[in-house]
C-alpha cells in the first residue's frame, strides 16, 4: 500500500483522457451532422421514407431502440407513433440503422392444434 498514490495517478491518466475523448468524438459528429444539415444532404430522409406507415424499429447513435410506426418525415426529424397513440421524435442526424419490425416473418410455422 505504500504505492497508492501511483495507482491514482495511474487511474486518472487513463480514464479523464478516455472521457474526453469521447465527448470530442460527439462533438466531431454533431459538428460533421450539421455541415451535412448545410449543404442539403438528407440521404437518411429518402431512406426512412420507404418506411413511412409501416412499424419500425430505429436505433440511435447511443444504442437506444425506438419502436412504432413511421407517420410523417419533415427536414431532419422522423415522427413516430407506437400502439398507444403516443407520439416519438427522432432526429435523423443521429439514426444509425432502421429496421422493419419482425412480425409474422415468412417461414415461421404456427402450431395448429386440432
Amino acid at each position: 500500500m505504500n504505492y497508492w498514490y501511483l495507482w491514482f495517478i495511474i487511474i486518472i491518466c487513463v480514464l479523464l483522457p478516455a472521457a474526453r475523448a469521447r465527448k470530442l468524438r460527439q462533438a466531431r459528429i454533431a459538428r460533421k451532422n450539421r455541415i451535412k444539415r448545410q449543404k442539403g444532404d438528407h440521404i437518411m430522409n429518402e431512406l426512412i421514407k420507404n418506411y413511412i406507415d409501416k412499424e419500425v424499429i430505429v436505433y440511435t447513435s447511443s444504442s437506444s431502440g425506438v419502436t412504432g410506426t413511421v407517420t410523417k418525415i419533415e427536414d431532419n426529424w422522423v415522427e413516430l407513433e407506437d400502439k398507444n397513440s403516443h407520439k416519438q421524435i427522432v432526429n435523423t442526424d443521429y439514426v444509425s440503422r432502421i429496421q422493419e419490425y419482425p412480425r409474422n416473418k415468412k417461414g415461421k410455422k404456427k402450431l395448429v392444434v386440432t
